[in-house]
């Protein structure tokens, strides 16, 4: 399984992804969603990955001419089932709304068939601006990323999670850095999980903002006293 692609390095956040990972891309301009994409898609060929993206912001068809001008083979991937395309609607609205659980049993559905192909994981990725179409459900949003949090540590299952800064609030922002254990920002990538991330047992559990304050005292612990 091969595809020609342009000899720029992949990212290094990238290319050091694994099944079990969840992040989140943020980023604020083109060049840098470009290149997310782009280096998604080349490393999931590398790795003979299924992958599945679901798009938002772009159509089916300006993802796959991306992908094509980076020299990516995108319509031989999609013929042998390698990249499966959906849109929104297809896939976190399927049924008019948006349900975080139903959501999870379709990467989990999807995660299967993908090793009962031979594929050795299931790499996902997500244009999330469909969040802010106002369809029902869409305010659990945060509720869902946080739940994904339980779901992928055990699976063969990892995902991007992509955030459009220019179209997310702040407020937005800082709830999917408390949800995203790791974070690619532009083009650079943190290990978030002793910084923002709240685990969900935390995070679904409990007041929120109390979750909050125990995460970041308890990490302010892991720093030690620096105040004598």
């Amino acid at each position: 399984m091969t595809a020609h692609a342009d000899s720029q390095p992949i990212l290094p956040a990238i290319a050091h992804m694994h099944a079990g990972d969840h992040y989140c891309g943020i980023y604020k301009s083109d060049e840098d969603h470009r290149r997310l994409v782009i280096d998604f898609v080349r490393r999931g060929v590398e790795l003979e990955e299924k992958m599945f993206y679901i798009v938002n912001l772009q159509t089916v068809a300006q993802l796959k001419d991306t992908l094509s001008k980076a020299g990516i083979a995108v319509d031989a991937l999609v013929a042998k089932g390698q990249l499966v395309t959906l849109t929104a609607k297809e896939a976190y609205l399927r049924e008019g709304q948006f349900d975080p659980a139903k959501m999870i049993a379709l990467l989990r559905e999807e995660t299967d068939k993908a090793i009962a192909e031979g594929y050795p994981a299931l790499r996902c990725t997500g244009e999330m601006t469909w969040a802010l179409g106002g369809e029902p459900g869409c305010e659990r949003l945060v509720e869902y990323e946080s739940m994904l949090n339980q779901f992928f540590p055990d699976s063969r299952c990892y995902a991007v999670c992509q955030y459009d800064r220019r179209k997310f609030d702040s407020e937005m922002l800082l709830d999917i850095l408390h949800t995203h254990p790791k974070v690619l920002v532009g083009q650079e990538g943190y290990d978030n999980s002793k910084m923002y991330f709240v685990s969900p047992d935390l995070f679904l559990e409990r007041d929120r903002q109390s979750a909050l304050l125990d995460t970041w005292v308890t990490n302010l612990g892991h720093h030690g006293p620096t105040v004598a």
